[in-house]
């Protein structure tokens, strides 16, 4: 399969699960003047915030609520990771001047804890790192997928495979750490 159409693959699949249509914007010229932010682009963008603003919630009540400390330094290391992503992506559409529209509030995709998932987590008790450890590797599982299709994409913009790059480094270093924990 292709790079274009394994991330556009991946892109579906995360829009057909929340159920809502993505319009399709005009390409623009990036921010370096080095290549096109076009659909692709806004597509991995706008994914890439909506699942790392429910990511930073996720990660949040693990790095409070984890047993163990390597646990709840994963968990931190984690949030703090995606809230510099969030920084990044908010970034790169703003300086394409794309407003960011979050296509994906409230719907139910792999890889992404709903607010009421995460409501219950809140208020799991002892089970609570098992059901943090499960959420957690969806979440770096899944986005791992979307971010290798950002990487292989003929379509991408130089920036954005710069920054899906380090996304997918990223994943991987974590779920190795989670993988280490048992």
């Amino acid at each position: 399969m292709s790079a274009l159409r394994l991330l556009t693959a991946s892109l579906a699949l995360a829009l057909a699960a929340c159920g809502t249509p993505t319009p399709t914007p005009e390409p623009v010229p990036s921010s370096t003047g080095s290549g096109r932010f076009g659909p692709t682009d806004v597509a991995f963008a706008e994914l890439s915030v909506a699942t790392g603003e429910q990511a930073v919630r996720l990660a949040d009540l693990g790095s409070r609520r984890a047993t163990g400390p390597a646990l709840r330094s994963l968990a931190a290391d984690t949030a703090a990771a995606r809230r510099a992503e969030l920084t990044e992506l908010r970034g790169l559409l703003a300086a394409a001047a794309v407003p960011y529209a979050d296509q994906h509030r409230g719907h139910d995709m792999p890889g992404m804890p709903t607010d009421v998932e995460l409501d219950a987590l809140g208020a799991a008790g002892a089970d609570f790192d098992l059901r943090f450890t499960t959420a957690l590797r969806a979440h770096l599982e899944e986005s791992a997928t979307v971010v290798a299709s950002a990487v292989d994409s003929p379509a991408s913009a130089p920036e954005t495979v710069e920054l899906a790059e380090r996304m997918r480094r990223d994943r991987h270093a974590l779920l190795e750490r989670l993988n280490r924990l048992g």
